[in-house]
């Protein structure tokens, strides 16, 4: 049965089950990331025991595959942030998803403190930080390398050669096929930008001549 349909089947019960006809979701001010590194430092302590039966690598796969059906399915997202749904519900709830995917004690016990603290609206800033964190650890880098036109594997492996040398770290690139760009490539390591584009170019020149400079 697809990811949609079980989780479709499962939300379905719970308005009869909690004696609800429309749970809604009740108000949260938005976290920042620097607040939800809070929590992830903490679940990240926890993971990084030798006791801990998970990997760093499968708690972040598994943070991403329940990121994942939040994003599915707006009614279980909406369930899980709803006042009106009491916690030992919520946590219930959890566990059977929790079985269902095969998520870790610690996993679900770091989501049913998130529901607990009415944060999993901010559960994508959660996944970010993780991911981030454990990208420091394996002394990782993340890019995205934009180009107007698909890059060949050759291409690829030329530029991460590039970017690993430039930043002495390993790299987790992600390509996007952007044709605003016009032609070249742009590269964001982080923070930083680098612009080889076409449309980059242009606009330079496009100052240079409303500045008057030559």
């Amino acid at each position: 049965m697809a990811a949609d349909s079980w989780i479709a089947a499962l939300v379905s019960h719970l308005p009869r089950l909690f004696g609800l006809r429309r749970p809604r979701a009740g108000p949260a001010a938005d976290m920042t990331q620097a607040a939800a590194n809070r929590y992830v430092s903490a679940l990240a302590d926890i993971v990084a025991e030798p006791t801990t039966a998970v990997t760093l690598e499968e708690t972040l796969d598994q943070l991403e595959a329940f990121g994942e059906l939040l994003e599915e399915s707006s009614e279980l997202d909406s369930l899980l942030r709803s006042p009106a749904v009491a916690p030992r519900e919520k946590r219930e709830l959890v566990d059977s998803i929790a079985a269902r995917i095969g998520l870790a004690p610690v996993v679900r016990n770091f989501l049913c403190v998130v529901i607990d603290n009415r944060r999993i609206g901010d559960f994508h800033l959660f996944v970010t930080g993780f991911r981030a964190w454990l990208d420091r650890v394996r002394g990782r880098a993340e890019i995205e390398v934009r180009t107007a036109t698909p890059v060949r594997p050759g291409q690829k492996k030329a530029l991460e050669r590039q970017f690993r040398r430039l930043t002495g770290m390993q790299l987790r690139p992600t390509y996007v096929l952007d044709p605003n760009l016009i032609g070249g490539m742009s590269v964001q390591v982080g923070s930083t930008l680098f612009d080889g584009s076409l449309r980059a170019s242009l606009g330079s020149l496009a100052s240079s001549l409303a500045s008057g400079s030559r």
